[in-house]
Formats: structure tokens, sequence, C-alpha cells
């Protein structure tokens, strides 16, 4: 009996390691173009630009929310809510990845950006507090697509041994997004409207729209339209003399697929480790200005947006780090095993999750509560708390695209960012309240203690996680 269990779940192994992980069936490859390595990099450039502008506009608003409050006739705090609604919207964005695996990358990546935009342009011409709330959330809801769209897009293009360092280009776009944003909307503020930052925004997009249009090709050749359209013409009857061919035809696609990416024990796991470490990046970034500003007696905008500066360094130093480290585990594993496993590549996040993370954001609150250490300490906690961060998320997003099935497709990375945004929607909402009541080393140690529970989540994953995810892929007939 337990010789039967064995010879099944080795079976199941080598199926995975000859699909899901090595990027999608035989068939999918060999209808992927083979860009070079100039294209790719290319590609990878667009996408990051594009998962750079709605983490950026989430939090640019941020210098400027006293100056919105009084224009619009309301308190600080209901501004700032629109964010908790902003990041809500941006976790419902994930549904426009399994809307790219039915009608392709490029056609779902031009309407996201082609509607961000607009929605960019509402937001700086809003007249009143209702137009405001509204077209900041469909900006997340077009906007966010890009992180998923993006993950995709790298996953079609690169093998598992490369994909890593790529999704640290990709995700540096995003995580170097929200600490930037508050620099440069205190630039603005400080100098001109607040509408300008939103109309900078919107031109940013627009060029970023072009170049997806004249740049980035369909990655995904063989999409679920592509099939279904190609079947449909040819079976299309001959009218006068000509066969009469249409260019689109409505195919439904997979909306629930994110969600059933969590029927999926391992892909559970990945979710509570990235909603640990939203909830930690939005309860550090949402408040700086808050608790640094009467700390070291500043009072213009601008200086107190210079803080997010440190985070944001340590964001892009960590990304790309992550990725590279994610893919060297990667190689180093399959040289040790003879085959590849999905979970290998998480081993390389243990010192970033389980110490450097909680030790920086603990130092960082007590520092600013006791007054310890001058600028430097608080300063040098957030570098390595945003460096810790982004070492890790390009090989969690990695991962949900190794370990995908037919199933869910893209509703892997899709699922885990919704969660994930679901997450900084509970941190950026709770962590001044929070900081209110029981100070900001409470609530540090707070964080902290909540990055370990998303540690333990990561060590179960690496040390069950192929069971768990072999098994039940078995258990579904895959």
């Amino acid at each position: 009996m337990v010789e039967d269990v064995d010879k099944e779940l080795d079976v199941n192994l080598e199926r995975l390691d000859e699909t899901s992980l090595d990027g999608g069936s035989s068939s999918d490859s060999d209808i992927t173009p083979d860009f070079s390595k100039r294209r790719k990099q290319g590609i990878v450039i667009i996408c990051s630009a594009a998962c750079f502008l709605t983490p950026m506009a989430g939090l640019a608003f941020l210098p400027a929310v006293t100056t919105i409050a009084e224009r619009f006739h309301t308190t600080g705090s209901v501004i700032n809510v629109s964010n908790a609604v902003y990041n809500v919207c941006m976790g419902l964005s994930c549904f426009w990845a399994p809307f790219s695996d039915t009608y392709g990358r490029k056609p779902t990546f031009l309407i996201c950006m082609s509607l961000y935009v607009v929605s960019m342009v509402l937001v700086a011409f809003s007249q009143n507090l209702a137009m405001f709330f509204i077209f900041r959330a469909t900006t997340a809801f077009f906007g966010t697509a890009f992180f998923s769209i993006g993950a995709q897009i790298i996953g079609d293009i690169y093998p598992p041994e490369k994909r890593g360092g790529a999704m640290g280009w990709n995700i540096a776009g995003s995580q170097i997004g929200p600490p930037l944003g508050p620099t440069f909307g205190a630039i603005i503020v400080t100098y001109t409207s607040w509408r300008v930052i939103f109309v900078i925004m919107a031109i940013l997009g627009g060029i970023v729209l072009a170049l997806a249009y004249v740049l980035l090709p369909e990655t995904l050749i063989n999409n679920q339209h592509a099939i279904a359209l190609r079947e449909y013409n040819k079976n299309e009857e001959v009218v006068e003399g000509k066969k009469k061919r249409r260019k689109f035809i409505f195919v439904p696609f997979g909306i629930t697929r994110p969600i059933l990416s969590f029927k999926y024990p391992s892909l559970i796991l990945a979710g509570i480790s990235s909603m640990a470490l939203m909830y930690n990046m939005y309860s550090l970034l949402t408040p700086i200005r808050y608790v640094v500003d009467p700390r070291f007696d500043i009072t213009l905008p601008l200086y107190g947006g210079l803080f997010y500066l440190a985070p944001g360094a340590g964001f892009f130093v960590g990304s790309l780090m992550g990725g590279k480290l994610s893919d060297y585990q990667v190689r180093k594993s399959y040289k040790k095993r003879g085959r590849r496993v999905a979970e290998d590549r998480l081993r390389i996040t243990l010192i970033f999750f389980g110490f450097l993370s909680p030790a920086s954001i603990v130092t960082y609150g007590w520092s600013i509560e006791k007054r310890k250490g001058g600028i430097a300490l608080p300063v040098i906690s957030m570098f390595i708390n945003g460096l810790s961060q982004t070492n890790i998320f390009p090989t969690i997003n990695s991962y949900c695209i190794d370990s995908k099935t037919d199933e869910i497709g893209g509703g892997a990375v899709g699922g885990n960012y919704m969660v994930r945004f679901f997450a900084s929607a509970i941190g950026s909402a709770t962590c001044l309240r929070a900081i209110n009541d029981i100070g900001i080393g409470w609530t540090s140690t707070i964080s902290a203690a909540v990055l370990l529970v998303g540690f333990a989540a990561m060590v179960v994953l690496i040390i069950y996680g192929e069971r768990l995810r072999v098994g039940k892929i078995s258990s579904f007939g895959h």
C-alpha cells in the first residue's frame, strides 16, 4: 500500500517537473516566439514601467492630503480612507489575469493602460469628493492589472532558471513607486497645485501606452480567444463566394481563477507570506510623515517626503538582488537534485523574512519612539526593511508562476496579488489609529509579529509544499 502511494507520488513529481515547472506544456512553448535577449529586456522594461505607475500614484497624494481635504471641505482622515479603498481595488484587479489568459497579454495591457490614463485625468479634474473617490478607485482597478499581466508575460518568455532575475526588474517598478510617490508629491505640493500630481501621472501613463502599442508583442500566441477564433473562421460558411472571417468573438474567461487558486494549500501559504510583507510595507510607508515630522521638527512637506527615499532605495536594491538570488537557488538545487522543485527557490528568502525584516521594523519603531539614534538609525532601518521585503517578492512571484496549473493559469499570481493588496489596505487603514493609541514602537512590534507569521508560513511551504502541491494536483486529475 505504502509502495503504491510512493509510486503515485513519483509519477506526479515527474509529470509536474515536465509541465508547470518548465513554464507550460511543450505545445505552448513551441508556439511562443523566441525573442532575442534585447527584445526580452525591452519587454521587461515596459512591464516594469507600467508597474511603477499605480503604486506611485497611490502614495504621491499623501503630502497633499490636507490641501485636498480643504478643497473638498472634509477631513484628512476621510481622504486617507480613499487610500484604503484604492488598495482594495488594487486587489480586485487580479481578475485581469484570467482575462489575459483568454484574450492575450497585449490587448489586456492596452485596454487597462488606456482606462488608467482616462481615470487619472478624471481624478485630476475632480469637482467633488465622490468624483475623486470613484476615479481614484478605477485608476487602481485598471492600473494594478500590470502586476499580474507583467508576471505572466515574464513567465511566457523566460524559463524558470532565468525567471527570477526578470521578475526582480518587474517588481522593482512596483516597489520603488510607493516610496518615490510621496517625495514626488511633496515637491509638487510645495510649488504648485495637487492636481498636477495626477496630470503628470496621466502623461506618464500615456507614454507607457504608446511604447506598449508600438513595442510590446503578444507573448501568449495560443491564447483561448485565438484558438476559438481560428476554429470559428475555419468552420465559417462561404457567403457570395467569399469566406466570411471575423476578427473577434466572445470567449468566456475564468473570472473565478484567482479565487480558485486558494484551494491549493501551497498557494494559500504563499498568500499568507505575501500578506504579511504587504501589511508591513504599508504600515511602514503610510505613517512616515506623521511620526518623522514631529520627531525631527520638520515643517515642510518636501523635507518629510525625503524620508521615503530610504525604504525606496532598499526596495530597488532588494528587488534586483532577490531575483538574481532566486535564480541562483534554482540552479543550485537543480544541480543537487537533478530536477526542478518549485519550492527550492523559496529557501533564499529565510534570512530576510525570519530575521532582517522583523528586526529592522522593530528597530525603526523604537528608535523613533524613544528618540534614539538620531536620523541615521531610523533611516538605515527603513533601508534594510525595504531591501529585505523586496528580496522576497520576486521569489514569491516566480514561485506562483512555476507552480501554476492548467486549471488556474494566471489566477495563481493574480490571487496572490489580490490578498496582498487586501493586506496593504488593512495596514494603511489601521496604522495611524494604532500609532495614536499605542505608539509607533508597539505598532512596529505588532508589524514584526505579523512578519513572523508570514515567515512561519514560508517555512511550512518550503518543507511540505511539494507534497501539498503534487497531492492536490493529483486529486484534481492534473
